[in-house]
């Protein structure tokens, strides 16, 4: 297993040890308003940005719902169940038996797989069988469901259409127009929006991640998060920033006519970026590629500059397309990170990193 899968897991079970949840206390009362009231709907589609809540939402609904059978989840506290509650510990330790997160699994050399494989909805098909261990709720949590190939899909939707009585799922999406329309009329739908930047500081409150970090750094990541937890965290924790302002800066002194200072800059930044451990980072800098050619697009449009704009919006949709065809072949990052600097030079020319 390397260092980039333990980071990868690390963030992927990090809201289940999140002791508060901050923000998103309407669609958190949708939920509860309804097992209250005893009419809950068996499937929810939780949606909104990477990192904005989606997870920690989810699993502080499964503690509660858990924690607090039938409709005793009306006495339930404010601040959720406390760190100190069995509930709690089971959870955060991945061992409750009436709770299951469905995610991406490991292949047989333990590298996490880039799509939830059908062999992972087997796994929940086998926990579906059992009955609870005390006669209550069950709890479902996919993590995400943007992740599930097309077998997955349908195999989720087989249980959506018939769900084992009192199991509750949570399918967490960070664009929900891919799923399955089938999967979405199953669902109901609960759109989270951004936090406020108060509300993201006090979401990273705390976190041992960030220990280390430098306030101004993590002031910064704040600032450029768009109202994302997960986002900022990543912003204050990586080298991929700092690669990307590299490439701003060449960008916005000259763009194509640098010649060999300029392919120097791209050829140091695809080799920062072309380790297996270095994934994340990646990731993150494509993203962030991918954001400045969109907001240069927009920038070009209106300034009435038709034929620029058209070019970075073929730029911006080859890269997606790219992107796509890397991860599906693993291909060679820092050939696909040069080339694609080196089109985006050509074609973004001098324009001003805005």
């Amino acid at each position: 297993m390397s260092a980039e899968d333990d980071r990868q897991e690390e963030r992927i079970l990090l809201p289940a040890k999140q002791l508060r949840l901050v923000g998103h206390e309407q669609a958190r009362e949708q939920v509860l308003r309804a097992f209250a009231g005893g009419r809950a709907h068996h499937a929810w589609l939780i949606s909104g940005a990477p990192g904005v809540g989606k997870a920690t939402l989810a699993w502080h609904l499964a503690r509660l719902l858990l924690a607090y059978p039938g409709e005793s989840i009306a006495e339930a506290p404010e601040q959720g169940v406390a760190p100190d509650h069995p509930v709690f510990h089971q959870l955060a330790a991945g061992a409750h038996p009436d709770f299951f997160l469905l995610r991406r699994s490991r292949d047989k050399k333990g590298k996490l797989r880039a799509r939830m494989a059908v062999e992972d909805a087997r796994a929940l098909g086998h926990f579906l069988s059992l009955k609870a261990s005390q006669g209550g709720r069950r709890v479902v949590v996919v993590d995400v469901a943007d992740e599930m190939n097309r077998e997955t899909a349908n195999a989720i939707l087989k249980v959506l259409e018939e769900p084992p009585p009192e199991t509750f799922f949570f399918l967490l999406a960070h664009a929900p127009g891919r799923l399955l329309p089938t999967i979405r009329s199953r669902c109901l739908h609960v759109p989270l929006s951004a936090l406020s930047a108060e509300q993201v500081r006090a979401a990273l409150e705390g976190l041992e991640a960030l220990a280390e970090v430098a306030p101004e750094r993590l002031e910064k990541a704040i600032a450029q998060a768009a109202g994302s937890p997960g986002r900022a965290l990543d912003l204050a924790t990586s080298g991929a920033p700092e690669l990307w302002e590299e490439v701003e800066r060449v960008l916005s002194t000259g763009g194509a006519g640098q010649g060999t200072a300029q392919q120097a800059v791209f050829t140091r930044v695809a080799q920062a970026l072309a380790s297996r451990q270095a994934r994340a980072d990646f990731l993150l800098f494509t993203e962030l590629m991918e954001q400045w050619l969109h907001r240069q697009m927009l920038l070009a449009a209106q300034a009435g500059q038709v034929a620029r704009a058209d070019r970075l919006a073929e730029l911006l949709a080859e890269l997606r397309e790219r992107l796509g065809a890397l991860e599906a072949v693993n291909l060679d990052r820092r050939q696909f990170i040069a080339g694609m600097l080196t089109r985006l030079a050509h074609v973004a020319g001098s324009v001003s990193a805005a």
